[in-house]
Formats: C-alpha cells, sequence, structure tokens
C-alpha cells in the first residue's frame, strides 16, 4: 500500500495560489496494521492511542461499535486529517503528530472543517479544509490520519494515529488550504 498526500491552498479571496498535485509520502503506522488485524482475524487487537498509552481495538463483529472512523465534524482536531509543525522523520511506531497544530482562531492555530471520507476500488481518501484567521502565515510540516475506535479496554471511544507523512506547505494569513490524504494499492 501507498500514501498519497495533495493540498491545494487559496488566498483570503479563494483564489487557487498552489496545487502541489499528489505527493507518495509515508508512513503507515503500526495503528493501521493492527486495525487491518482486528477486522482480518475477528479478534481484539493491541494498539497505542494518541495519548501514548497502550489500548484494545475491538473486535469488528463483537458489538454494536464502528471498527474505525475517520471521519469528523468541523471544529474538532482529534480524529481525521489532522497537521503540525513537526519535522522528525515518521516511523511505524509512531502514534501522534510531533507538535499538532491546534483547531481555533488564534495565533499558531488553524480553523478546523469537517473531513470527509471517499472511496474508489482501490483506495480510500480523506479530505479536509484548514482556514487560517489567526493573522499570520502557519506552515504545515507534518500531517496525519487519526481513527476513532472502540477501546474495550477502556470501555470508550478513543483515538490512534494510523498515518503519519511530513509535507511541507504555507497557509498565507486569511487563506485556506484543502488537504486530501490517500491510502492506495
Amino acid at each position: 500500500m501507498k500514501t498519497y498526500v495533495r493540498a491545494v491552498v487559496r488566498d483570503r479571496k479563494g483564489r487557487v495560489i498552489k496545487d502541489t498535485g499528489w505527493k507518495e509520502t509515508n508512513t503507515l503506522t503500526k495503528n493501521f496494521y493492527a486495525f487491518l488485524r482486528a477486522a482480518m482475524r475477528n479478534e481484539d487487537t493491541p494498539c497505542v492511542r494518541t495519548d501514548g498509552s497502550t489500548g484494545t481495538i475491538e473486535r469488528p463483529n463483537a458489538g454494536t461499535h464502528y471498527l474505525m472512523c475517520i471521519w469528523q465534524l468541523a471544529e474538532n482536531d482529534n480524529r481525521g486529517i489532522v497537521v503540525g509543525t513537526g519535522s522528525t522523520e515518521p516511523t511505524r511506531n509512531d502514534y501522534n503528530l510531533e507538535s499538532k497544530i491546534p483547531h481555533g482562531t488564534g495565533l499558531g492555530q488553524l480553523y478546523y472543517y469537517e473531513c470527509n471520507v471517499e472511496f474508489g476500488n482501490d483506495y480510500v481518501q480523506a479530505y479536509r479544509a484548514f482556514e487560517n484567521q489567526s493573522g499570520e502565515d502557519i506552515t504545515i510540516r507534518e500531517v496525519g490520519l487519526i481513527a476513532q475506535y472502540y477501546d474495550v479496554d477502556a470501555a470508550a471511544y478513543k483515538y490512534a494515529l494510523i498515518a503519519r507523512s511530513l509535507f511541507t506547505l504555507t497557509i498565507p494569513a486569511g487563506g485556506s488550504a484543502t488537504l486530501y490524504y490517500k491510502i492506495s494499492g
């Protein structure tokens, strides 16, 4: 499987100022493969939550909970496509972004719009718009995908990073960017 990221950046008037095209990126984390294992073996599977603690993904047909969810409403930065300023090379052991840019309208924050998911015969793709209302340019250096899942240890929904990539772009003050994260193959 391969991962790709694309960004379309707009200025404050909504004009496209940059379209990166699809860039092959890295890395699917161990958590991504834990979700596959849970589905393919129909068994509870350990993972590492975004807070660094260990959890257990509930096997898909054990109850009424979904296996994983990437889709997310606006104004929420705990699942879906998330962005940050970290620059450390991704590894399969990553469990969160190095330095997430939080949702908001203040200095160093981005407004997180709804994260949607679409799919085809050989890919799944999430996309999300981010708006820079902070008054200063913001440079993104890392992009991740965080899934929500039912954790049997916590008896609650928790979050796990399933992909992280280095990907640099600047969103100008008053501008926006739509990011696309594709897993294909």
